[in-house]
């Protein structure tokens, strides 16, 4: 119940489009390390193994914390969700545009096809039995739409049954001004 109320309190401050701080730089190699350590000790239990490839040197313009939320909850399915012995994988390429495009990749169940349009809606579960067993809220992607939106980014989501799935994500690049720190 505990983790409903929090979750139901994120999304609707998320959904309220009212952060509770101004958007500031954010280091992307900390952010995604810090999400990696996290959930480090859930994939050792399921026998996951983590692994990302180079993270380039560069910053995001958002909420560092909404952030880390967001990729902690796709890590955190993605092992979840993810077959024993199984991986996850996070990449990050610059993309034109001043865009960077975070990818998290998973070798678990997948997703069905029919369930794509509606996995970032509220309380939606795929497999209604697995979801309750392995736990989670079922607000849980919902809320990292609605952070990465709020950060003037997007996300999409690639699955095959069987071969697992890749979350896509795109967010804009930060450039400092010269001679600030």
């Amino acid at each position: 119940m505990n983790n409903i109320a929090a979750d139901l309190l994120t999304l609707s401050e998320l959904e309220s489009g009212r952060p509770g701080a101004q958007p500031g730089p954010i280091s992307l190699n900390d952010v995604i390390c810090g999400a990696m350590r996290a959930i480090e000790p859930a994939a050792s239990l399921m026998g996951v193994q983590l692994k990302a490839g180079a993270i380039p040197d560069l910053d995001l313009l958002g909420y560092g914390i909404r952030l880390e939320q967001a990729l902690l909850n796709l890590l955190d399915n993605a092992v979840k969700f993810n077959k024993e012995h199984g991986e996850v994988t996070v990449q990050v390429r610059t993309r034109p545009e001043q865009q960077v495009e975070i990818r998290i990749s998973d070798t678990g169940v997948g997703i069905p096809a029919e369930d794509l349009s509606r996995i970032f809606e509220r309380f939606y579960r795929v497999d209604k039995a697995r979801s309750r067993q392995v736990g989670g809220t079922g607000l849980g992607l919902s809320i990292v739409k609605h952070a990465i939106e709020q950060m003037q980014g997007t996300i999409a989501v690639e699955s095959e049954l069987g071969k697992g799935s890749t979350f896509i994500i795109s967010l804009p690049q930060y450039y400092r001004q010269q001679g600030q720190s």
